[in-house]
């Protein structure tokens, strides 16, 4: 039994509402973030796609930082994470890996059934258990 955070980065808009929705629910300083949203695109500034119209692309990441307690508190009150309730585009599953009725796990059945790959990040300072699904 694990409990993990699936992301649909196909669904993911860039809106930022996961970071806000965590950052007012928690009472985090304005320099505080426990998830951060990158923007994958030409790299030159935020939110400009690569490419050239009308073939432009661009996506973005929710990063989970290791400063996540995955609202620890809300989850052992039976209410969703702050992240997850606040997503508008559904884009955030969390659950038990083991567990087949977990949000998780029907996201993932979901996406494994669409043929979308799953990744993890390995870099210092995020969180584990956060899998990332994108359509290939």
């Amino acid at each position: 039994m694990a409990y993990k955070m699936l992301v649909d980065l196909d669904r993911c808009i860039g809106c930022w509402t996961c970071a806000m929705g965590c950052k007012v629910g928690n009472h985090l300083s304005d320099d505080e973030f426990r998830i951060e949203v990158e923007t994958h695109g030409s790299g030159k500034g935020i939110d400009r796609p690569e490419g050239v119209y009308p073939n432009l692309h661009m996506w973005w990441q929710p990063i989970y930082m290791n400063t996540c307690t995955w609202c620890a508190e809300r989850v052992a009150d039976s209410e969703p994470q702050f992240c997850v309730m606040d997503c508008p585009t559904f884009a955030l599953a969390w659950g038990d890996d083991a567990d087949p009725d977990s949000g998780y796990s029907q996201a993932l059945k979901r996406v494994q059934e669409r043929g979308a790959k799953l990744s993890e990040l390995e870099n210092e300072g995020t969180r584990e258990g956060v899998v990332y699904a994108k359509a290939r």
